[in-house]
């Protein structure tokens, strides 16, 4: 026990503890005591009045006369204005939402320089943002229909301007727009994510003119995605969200003059609190807290004989096994099945975290799973099902992981494809690809383009079975090629000399 722990401590008992139970006796007493008083009301006839208790007087009569203290008297009067509820107090200034406008200013100031009408676009979009911001600090579900009529000006105006240039730039915009009805969504974070993807298609066409004012956007994206994260995750509807951020206080009520309403009942005690004395009564707290030392008499004691370290026959003894829980006491099968059942489906994943896509856990997808991709990224696919994504752009590689009845669409790569235990999978090459890696994968076709095999593309193949390798033969026709299985290998001169074994047929 260190010294700090040790001040705390008396006798072998924590002050800490003993005030919580102290507090705990002297709360149940609070509740006797108004329950109590409750009870003598309607017995005696004792009321409370702004909180004092005016006792009834009998004539000599035996009539009860009641004489109780005036309201005027019990509580003093207040103004009209202190007795108003106080406004709610503005929500403080969230750090994540501050650096998004920020970021926001210097967008519209490097749009400015591009034309006058992505300046006049990138300010709109910005005070977009700026009118959820506020709705959120002012913390009323009211305004939603405000913040509706709001942001659809805003981005209508925003679309004007599209149709009216007709440029890379504002189509980014117009797409980048929609972001901010990520409010009235019930999964925001994906929904910001979905928005920045569509918006990327246009942002590709003018990084190579104006990369910060790319980089400036796409920060937006990220900044927006992170503080949704941080407050919002769950999603919900707009007024949850205000609710979530600005709790609301409870109003009260001013007092009109009169009597002063009663107290709240209080909560019931239990039903032996006046017929018996109860088992926590309040004595027997205080008596329990009092015994010092003497509150471990009721413990058992251990005799020599009963201590391990003590009786060396009680080492000698060997320890029984724990029993089996029921779910593994049947067999291998039934246990593997029942695993397998209670297993819960993971959720999907399509997110570009640090230059690197992840799409992960998607199963059975009708729609085509399309990317905008970039030299510096890099794509990983893995524990997906039935599905076909398309990557657009050019990317740096692909690895694709544990997968099965996945088809793949790629333009061009810098470095090439990895493929790791995959099933039926298939690939269809666009544009160049230098190199494709198979490992402990089946069944697998693979469309080259007249590109990549001009440019003498490689593909290495080991544990793999059933691979067909289309090349492009003519304009619209190909001939399919199959990847050898078998390898023949021999001693000669003291050397292995391995050589591919080919079937005639």
């Amino acid at each position: 026990m260190s010294t700090e722990e040790s001040q705390f401590n008396v006798q072998g008992y924590n002050i800490v503890t003993i005030l919580k139970r102290l507090e705990a006796a002297t709360s149940r007493l609070e509740d006797i005591t108004i329950f109590q008083e409750e009870a003598n009301k309607k017995k005696f006839g004792v009321e409370r009045i702004g909180g004092k208790a005016a006792e009834s007087s009998f004539t000599p009569s035996g009539e009860k006369s009641s004489t109780p203290v005036s309201a005027s008297k019990a509580i003093p009067a207040k103004s009209s204005a202190s007795a108003s509820a106080p406004a709610p107090a503005p929500a403080a200034a969230n750090p994540a939402d501050e650096s998004i406008l920020k970021t926001l200013a210097e967008f519209v100031e490097t749009s400015k320089n591009v034309d006058a009408s992505t300046g006049e676009a990138a300010q709109l979009f910005k005070n977009t943002f700026e009118e959820v911001s506020n709705a959120i600090k002012k913390g009323d579900p009211s305004n939603k229909e405000a913040l509706t009529n709001a942001l659809k000006e805003k981005i209508l105006k925003i679309f004007e301007l599209k149709e009216a240039a007709r440029s890379n730039y504002l189509n980014a915009l117009g797409e980048a727009s929609n972001v901010v009805i990520w409010v009235f969504t019930d999964e925001p974070v994906q929904y910001v994510a979905d928005i920045k993807d569509t918006a990327v298609y246009w942002t590709n066409k003018v990084i190579k003119d104006n990369k910060p004012w790319v980089q400036q956007l796409l920060a937006v994206f990220e900044g927006l995605k992170t503080y949704v994260k941080g407050s919002y995750a769950k999603g919900g509807p707009f007024s949850e969200a205000y609710a979530a951020a600005n709790p609301a206080p409870a109003a009260k009520a001013a007092p009109t003059g009169g009597a002063a309403p009663p107290p709240p009942p209080p909560p019931p005690p239990p039903a032996s609190v006046f017929d018996s004395a109860p088992a926590a009564s309040p004595a027997a707290l205080f008596q329990e807290i009092n015994q010092g030392s003497a509150i471990t008499s009721g413990l058992k004691k251990v005799s020599p004989s009963e201590m391990t370290h003590k009786n060396p026959e009680l080492r000698k003894q060997v320890p029984r096994p724990p029993k089996k829980p029921s779910s593994l006491a049947g067999s291998h099968t039934g246990g593997a099945s029942t695993a397998a059942t209670n297993k819960l489906p993971k959720t999907p994943k399509k997110e570009l975290v640090d230059n690197k896509w992840q799409i992960l856990h998607h199963s059975n997808t009708d729609s085509i799973i399309t990317i905008d991709v970039e030299a510096q990224q890099s794509v990983f696919i893995s524990n997906c099902d039935t599905v076909t994504i398309q990557l657009n752009g050019k990317a740096n590689n692909v690895f694709l992981s544990n997968n099965k009845n996945v088809s793949l669409v790629i333009d061009s790569l810098i470095s090439g494809i990895d493929v790791v235990k995959a099933v039926k999978f298939g690939i269809q090459v666009l544009g160049l690809v230098p190199t494709i890696n198979i490992d402990k994968s089946d069944e697998g076709t693979i469309y080259l383009s007249k590109e990549s095999v001009e440019h003498d593309i490689q593909i290495v193949t080991s544990s793999t079975t059933a691979l067909n390798i289309n090349v492009p033969k003519g304009d619209d026709d190909y001939s399919e090629l199959a990847a050898p299985e078998q390898i023949l290998s021999r001693i000669v001169d003291g050397k292995l000399v391995s050589e591919i074994v080919e079937h005639a047929g």
